[in-house]
């Protein structure tokens, strides 16, 4: 009924010019035979069938390039991935395209897939309203899906150039739940990782597992494996009891500090404390329990994100899609509270 929701002409093979993401430079994953893999198959075998399955989905996954193209074209090739509903075919399939205005990334186009899509193939036209002037511009990847290869088209002659770089040579690691993944969010570019990229031109890697982030000791040596700039943990969720988030949390901690002595650690707790507190408050207590004997040993590179004050302010109790997954603005608020501290953590 709505036409507006209706797919965009498709671009020809001869009213473009085809380029091969692998060609290009990607973040956020290690492009192997598929481009999403975002931690190696044999470690995410370890940990968990959840990890095994998410870690080839491509949450975090980025391409940036320059061009002055009028559009931006896409071709996909999909592997498997998680059947979408009506309200999430982009987040679930759909590419996100922005641009650079004035040093932070501003939201330019969505490709998403419509009714009759075979989940196998896609093919999507963006527009980018260029005036001709060479823009930088970061294509982010469908998060509930794999990818296994994509080409980009640009308006013949258009130019192509390398994309802008992150202000951090080593990116920030983030490990989680579904929270992190991404999951409730409107599209990819909608996560609070993915906000707190654009604002402050970060690099970073999503670890988010939906239902599957139990802070493994399997899990916590890979991590403490990884070149990155900042840590950022946020399983909460995912741990099955208290009792078991007692027995991890500051275990997950000592792993990867005992590896990596001088890197930033940041510690959050659940953001829907407000919505169940006797669940949450005592769950909180056990991470802030991590962080204060982490300080007590004299560490100062550590920092502890409430999550009590992740969803503050007006329309507090309307950031989640169900009482769990926070929504677009529950994700913007998350990335308010949690991008200064990274920020910081990164300049410490």
């Amino acid at each position: 009924m709505d036409k507006n929701f209706i797919r965009q002409e498709v671009v020809a093979d001869s009213e473009a010019d085809w380029y091969n993401a692998r060609e290009l430079t990607i973040y956020g994953v290690t492009p192997d035979t598929l481009l999403t893999h975002r931690m190696p198959k044999a470690v995410a075998e370890m940990v968990n069938d959840g990890v095994c399955n998410y870690s080839d989905y491509g949450a975090g996954g980025r391409v940036r390039f320059s061009t002055n193209s009028s559009f931006v074209a896409l071709k996909v090739e999909y592997g498997k991935g998680s059947v979408p509903t009506v309200n999430n075919h982009c987040v679930s399939y759909g590419f996100d395209l922005y641009r650079e205005e004035g040093g932070i990334e501003v939201f330019t186009a969505a490709a998403r897939p419509v009714a009759g899509f075979d989940y196998q193939a896609g093919e999507y036209k963006m527009l980018t309203c260029n005036q001709g002037e060479i823009r930088a511009y970061t294509l982010n990847f469908p998060i509930f899906t794999e990818v296994k290869n994509l080409w980009i088209g640009l308006e013949k002659g258009a130019v192509l150039e390398a994309g802008k770089a992150y202000r951090n040579e080593k990116p920030v690691v983030f490990y989680g739940s579904s929270i992190t993944h991404g999951a409730a969010a409107g599209r990819p570019g909608n996560t609070y990782e993915s906000f707190i990229s654009q604002k402050y031109n970060l690099d970073y890697v999503n670890l988010g597992f939906s239902g599957s982030a139990r802070g493994e000791q399997t899990m916590a040596d890979y991590i403490a494996s990884l070149d990155m700039a900042v840590f950022v943990c946020d399983y909460d969720h995912n741990a099955p009891s208290l009792e078991h988030l007692e027995k991890t949390h500051f275990a997950f901690y000592e792993t990867i500090r005992e590896k990596q002595p001088d890197l930033p650690y940041i510690m959050i707790s659940r953001p829907t404390l407000i919505l169940n507190p006797a669940l949450a408050v005592p769950r909180r207590q056990a991470i802030r329990e991590s962080f204060e004997k982490a300080k007590a040993l004299g560490d100062q590179k550590v920092w502890f994100v409430d999550g009590e004050t992740l969803f503050a302010g007006e329309c507090a109790a309307s950031c989640t899609s169900d009482g769990i997954h926070p929504n677009d603005l529950g994700f913007f608020r998350m990335a308010q509270a949690i991008g200064p501290v990274v920020m910081e953590a990164l300049t410490k």
